[in-house]
């Protein structure tokens, strides 16, 4: 349990060193704002969709046939895709936040939308990986690991926006590393709430929930904020090496 909680504290930490990458960047421009947000997409879809959902669906057909198994895992998948998009739906305009309700710029914009999304996703990657960690240590090491790759680029997504928006890099690496801090928050709620009652399907269910919800994020919040900060190319490159990085990440832990 406590080696469980440590791997979900180490990857949320790492949110916050990535955030204090903006503390030695001379001058934030657009590009590099574009190829942040790209490069933390690309890692975090790759973490779902190769990693995540392939263990679940390995672990599905240990006791259903291997088509049932690949539609479970997917549908899963997909409720957490649709939860994601619900959640920013439902996330408070950014305009009404900044600046005592005036009217932001678009990288104000963007950088609070996903200093929200990112804290939010966080929650339940903290679950995560103490579902990770109490199922098996050496697949919850590997995932937290994964997990803290992706949150490095993810505070950095976070820290430059922010910090170009608040004219501050120190307050742009405060809210990486609060947004960072949803990650043990995950974990402890997960033991109030799931403790006594934790089982394999649980485990298995959590993990490809929260792959659609990492899917959602990336996709619909991470991208496409990205493309209009820095640009489409961009955003692209950033995104090609992040999921290039991840797939090298995931053979080396494998």
């Amino acid at each position: 349990m406590e080696y469980a909680i440590m791997l979900s504290v180490m990857a949320g930490l790492a949110t916050g060193v990535g955030g204090m990458v903006v503390l030695m960047v001379p001058k934030i421009g657009n590009r590099s704002l574009g190829v942040s947000m790209g490069f933390a997409a690309g890692v975090m879809l790759t973490v779902a969709l190769a990693d995540m959902l392939p263990h679940v669906t390995e672990e599905y057909q240990q006791w259903m046939p291997k088509g049932k198994a690949g539609i479970a895992a997917a549908s899963l998948c997909v409720v957490g895709i649709v939860a994601a998009l619900a959640l920013q739906r439902l996330l408070p305009d950014p305009q009404l936040l900044l600046h005592g309700g005036q009217r932001c710029t678009d990288v104000a914009k963007t950088a609070l939308v996903v200093a929200v999304a990112l804290a939010a996703h966080n929650l339940p990657e903290g679950m995560l990986t103490l579902l990770g960690g109490m199922e098996n240590p050496a697949f919850g090491l590997r995932m937290a690991l994964a997990v803290a790759l992706h949150n490095i680029p993810e505070g950095i997504a976070v820290s430059v926006p922010m910090a170009y928006a608040l004219h501050s890099k120190w307050k742009g690496a405060g809210w990486a590393f609060i947004s960072g801090l949803a990650e043990p928050m995950g974990a402890i709620l997960t033991l109030l709430v799931f403790r006594g009652v934790l089982n394999q399907g649980i485990i298995n269910g959590s993990i490809a929930f929260v792959a659609g919800i990492m899917s959602g994020v990336s996709a619909g919040e991470l991208l496409p904020g990205g493309m209009d900060s820095g640009g489409k190319n961009a955003a692209i490159i950033g995104f090609a090496l992040g999921c290039g990085v991840m797939l090298i990440g995931i053979s080396v832990l494998e």
